[in-house]
């Protein structure tokens, strides 16, 4: 039976694996700030105070316990 040898040769873009591995290594640091570091935890420090007046009185005249009924319109003819 015969021997099978198989001779490969290097590839041209070989060389570039470092850089997907050097883009991949800065996806998970931006990924892990954004997580981690505050970039999506991020604090605020505004502080809204509201001063009301003090006491409000109530109205003179109190509301009816009923409404009052409703006008009918007048009848197109």
């Amino acid at each position: 039976m015969a021997d099978v040898q198989i001779q490969q040769t290097p590839e041209a873009g070989g060389s570039s694996s470092w850089v997907w591995g050097l883009v991949v290594l800065v996806l998970v640091a931006l990924v892990a700030w954004f997580l981690f570091g505050g970039g999506l935890n991020r604090t605020n420090t505004t502080r809204i105070d509201i001063n009301a007046p003090g006491e409000v009185a109530a109205p003179a005249t109190p509301a009816p316990s009923t409404p009052a009924p409703a006008t009918p319109e007048p009848k197109k003819p």
